[in-house]
């Protein structure tokens, strides 16, 4: 069984904002690092950090309002 990522980022992209969270965290990969990075860049999100909590990375970034 094969996972798709990208629609994991939108679909995780899409739910925070249907809840209005601040944060939105996507697992760290390379596809989601490119993906973040273009957003970043386009000026749909401000701010974007690698974090890890108990040996999983994630991309967190907020959406600008």
């Amino acid at each position: 069984m094969s996972s798709d990522t990208i629609a994991d980022i939108i679909t995780s992209i899409r739910n925070a904002d249907m809840y209005r969270k601040s944060v939105v965290r996507v697992a760290s990969t390379n596809i989601s690092q490119s993906i973040v990075k273009i957003l970043f860049t386009r000026g749909f999100y401000r701010k974007r950090e690698k974090t890890s909590r108990k040996q999983q990375r994630f991309f967190g970034f907020n959406p600008t309002t």
